[in-house]
């Protein structure tokens, strides 16, 4: 099952698109954005529509068009559902028909490179499941061109920031056809592209973006003639400035430039490549980190204020991400954060029924509306949840988030072995020493700390199945059929034996509640994978609608100024953990959350809203007259109003020292 890369070979590998499915509440959420958003998008946003540069048409020519491939195809593939795929076919047919005799593609009258990156991995996906030779050939010939091409190709933001889009192709393209200048080619795109390495080991941004670069010095330049204003300046010191500035600060260019060492280590197999990773990951969480496993970015770094905003383009590229750094180093840690992105930011900043998105989310929200807030370059929409709030990028390229997710929740191994990365309700089938193995994973997970998995096979095989015992996880318990196995924590668990039809391996993760600290000694309450957060009761109201998409804000009807009342030394003590008896459809819905806590709490008095925000927050402990109350916590990802980050009494604080289960690195 192993394979060659170019100098030096992954922990893990990606299985083809289609070899893993999702079951249960997972499935809902693609069958929800199947029915929702990426099923309808196409009728009703021109962007992606049939007058789409991508399609031939004379209307947006750009990103949109491969961004919506990006998540169409592994969809589509993966639920086999036969009018996505009609859809998709179209996109792909246009795109391999438009390739020049140079090898050049898709739209006449756009020659950027960034946004045929997109494509390049759309064309990946698609062969993975159809094995279309067309595919192979179209990459050979147009690699061909950029290599020749390349050494005078000006790169401009979007694609020196984020050609590891375009290498990840070259590499895979050079595992099945070893074609010589494949290897030179990328090479040349690490000579001119730039060097996340040296940026996450040496990383420049400790403060909010505004303290580096003057958004009303760019929107001079760039209002009227965009991007290639700073191009174009005659002070070439302050294009460089500028140019370096922009790129190095812009969310989504970070959030996708994390993967590039692990790209980088494929190609040179350079050690420092792993500690630029873990650098950067501890450092984007230190000066910019929020509870919910991201960074801030409204529209670029912006500090760890929990008001502060995190586009949704940002959370579904670091997903993918940190998906590509398991795949090459095989890390617990890696595959830890991926769950706590996933299973918090991305459904926390979609509607339930995923018709609708907010293009930012606030880790501390407590209203969602058309409103000015302290956003670096935001717009007034940027939290409601609708169509296209602020810009379109976001509504084109969410839909990768959970297809993705679902297409690495399992990886080979170079032992000829299957691995569990992400834990969930799901389905792998694979070839092993030429026998067909199907393993199915039966769960709740992560709203419940069981994880059973059934090994179907028509002959006894022998091979290895890792499971990845989480850094959280204090006291995992493993069986095999009933037999108790040691599980030590932080590590992939190798189970070596010769399986037989219907073994069973049962995990037991014993998930217990975790404290970390944050801004201004803010405490997050963490289960698992999962943050929490307060109840609000959420009053939806439409604002607008177009071709029956609505636009809504969301506004509270219940108090949401809490301090918590905890015990360091128990937090297991400190709340009551209710469950629901049968799992809903949509476990992300405030109003059916499959795990609630309950806590206490008191109104912190002088805590009011401010700028349309949650204002300052306190410093923690604090001191409030105010009467003791239950309250409630759910899920981060069913709350589209909520507390994340709260501040914490000093009642119960007197003598007790802080346990391990808060965070000393916040």
């Amino acid at each position: 099952m192993s394979s060659e890369y170019i100098f030096h070979s992954p922990k893990f590998y990606e299985l083809k698109l289609g070899e893993v499915k999702p079951k249960n509440w997972l499935l809902k959420q693609l069958l929800f954005q199947a029915k929702g958003i990426t099923g309808k998008l196409e009728e009703v946003w021109e962007d992606v529509g049939e007058n789409s540069g991508w399609l031939g048409g004379t209307g947006e020519n750009w990103e949109r068009g491969p961004y919506y491939c990006d998540g169409l195809i592994p969809l589509a593939y993966i639920l086999e559902d036969k009018e996505l795929i009609k859809k998709a076919k179209k996109w792909i047919e246009w795109t391999l028909n438009s390739q020049r005799k140079d090898g050049f593609f898709g739209p006449k009258d756009n020659h950027d490179w960034w946004s045929r990156m997109v494509m390049l991995k759309v064309l990946k996906n698609y062969y993975e499941v159809t094995e279309d030779e067309r595919v192979l050939d179209f990459l050979l010939k147009y690699f061909h061109y950029q290599y020749e091409h390349i050494n005078d190709h000006f790169f401009t933001i979007w694609e020196h920031s984020r050609a590891t889009e375009n290498l990840l192709v070259i590499i895979w393209l050079y595992e099945i056809r070893e074609t010589p200048f494949l290897k030179e080619l990328a090479f040349k795109f690490l000579e001119k592209t730039k060097d996340w390495t040296e940026y996450f080991l040496n990383f420049p941004f400790k403060k909010p973006t505004k303290y580096y670069l003057d958004w009303k010095e760019m929107a001079k330049l760039t209002d009227v003639y965009g991007l290639e204003a700073i191009y174009n300046l005659e002070d070439r010191e302050k294009a460089k400035r500028l140019f370096e500035l922009f790129e190095g600060t812009h969310v989504v260019n970070v959030a996708m430039g994390i993967k590039y060492p692990a790209v980088r280590y494929l190609i040179t197999g350079e050690e420092k490549q792993l500690l630029a990773i873990r650098e950067g990951i501890k450092n984007l969480e230190r000066y910019h980190g929020m509870a919910n496993g991201m960074f801030s970015g409204d529209e670029h770094l912006d500090g760890r204020n929990p008001e502060q905003g995190t586009e949704l383009c940002a959370v579904v590229e670091y997903m993918y991400s940190l998906e590509k750094i398991i795949s090459v180093f095989g890390k617990v840690e890696d595959a830890d954060l991926l769950e706590k992105v996933a299973f918090n930011a991305l459904p926390a900043t979609l509607s339930p029924d995923l018709m609708t998105h907010q293009y930012d989310q606030q880790a501390n929200q407590v209203k969602c509306s058309v409103d000015k807030r302290n956003w670096y370059n935001n717009g007034d929409d940027s939290n409601i949840f609708g169509l296209e709030p602020n810009f379109g990028c976001c509504t084109a390229n969410l839909h990768q988030g959970w297809p993705k997710l679902v297409k690495h929740m399992w990886m080979g191994t170079e032992d000829d072995g299957l691995v569990a990365v992400v834990f969930g309700p799901s389905e792998v089938r694979s070839t092993i020493k030429g026998e067909k193995i199907k393993i199915i994973e039966e769960t709740q997970y992560p709203f419940e700390d069981e994880i059973r998995f059934r090994i179907i096979l028509e002959s006894a095989v022998n091979f290895p199945l890792y499971l990845r015992i989480p850094k959280w996880s204090n006291r995992a318990i493993c069986e095999i059929n009933g037999e108790v196995i040691n599980s030590p924590r932080n590590r992939f668990l190798k189970l070596q034996r010769t399986w037989k039809n219907n073994d069973e391996v049962v995990l037991n993760l014993k998930t217990g509640i975790k404290f970390r600290k944050w801004y201004r000694n803010s405490l997050s309450v963490e289960r698992g994978p999962l943050v929490f957060a307060l109840k609000i009761k959420e009053k939806w109201k439409k604002i607008a609608e177009k071709n029956g998409f609505p636009d809504f804000e969301i506004h509270p009807e219940s108090c949401w100024n809490y301090a918590l009342n905890v015990n360091f030394s128990d937090p297991e003590g400190t709340f009551g953990v209710q469950k629901l008896n049968k799992m809903p459809e949509q476990p992300f819905d405030s109003n059916n959350a499959p795990i609630i806590l309950v806590a206490k709490g008191k109104k912190v008095s002088n805590w009011d809203c401010k700028n349309n925000s949650t204002g300052k927050l306190p410093e923690s402990p604090i001191e409030s007259d105010n009467e003791l109350e239950e309250i409630h916590l759910i899920p981060y990802g069913a709350a589209r109003l909520r507390i994340s980050q709260f501040p914490y009494l000093k009642v119960r604080e007197e003598n007790n020292e802080e346990s391990e289960n808060s965070n000393s690195d916040c």
